[in-house]
């Protein structure tokens, strides 16, 4: 069973998030995405999106699934609906790159583990 089979995801792309926070799992601060540029090759990860139920975004590493939270997993999934799964996890900077970066500035999101607590919106 998938996650999206558990439930529906949060409100879609037309229904983003609006917060101010840079904190692990909201938005993604633009220095945060350069820093990433000169990430050794170790700190990158592939992985496959799965899917997601609330704020909580299935990613799969391999054999192992992984779960983090996103602020915007409404427009996450929208995203990977249309472009794939794969993506880029930059494990450094705790940041998941889609398919369409660098074209798409938006397609880069903030993860925070999911077994950490959530930071409150600012």
């Amino acid at each position: 069973m998938t996650d999206r089979e558990l439930g529906p995801t949060t409100a879609n792309s037309s229904r983003t998030a609006h917060c101010s926070s840079h904190a692990a799992g909201h938005g993604v601060h633009p220095t945060r995405v350069l820093l990433c540029d000169t990430s050794p090759d170790d700190a990158w990860t592939p992985v496959v999106v799965m899917g997601a139920v609330g704020d909580v975004l299935t990613v799969a590493c391999g054999a192992e699934l992984r779960r983090y939270r996103n602020h915007d997993t409404g427009r996450l999934v929208d995203l990977v609906d249309t472009t794939g799964p794969d993506a880029l996890l930059n494990e450094r900077y705790g940041l998941l790159f889609l398919r369409t970066w660098p074209q798409d500035a938006a397609s880069v999101f903030s993860l925070q583990p999911a077994d950490q607590p959530p930071h409150p919106c600012s």
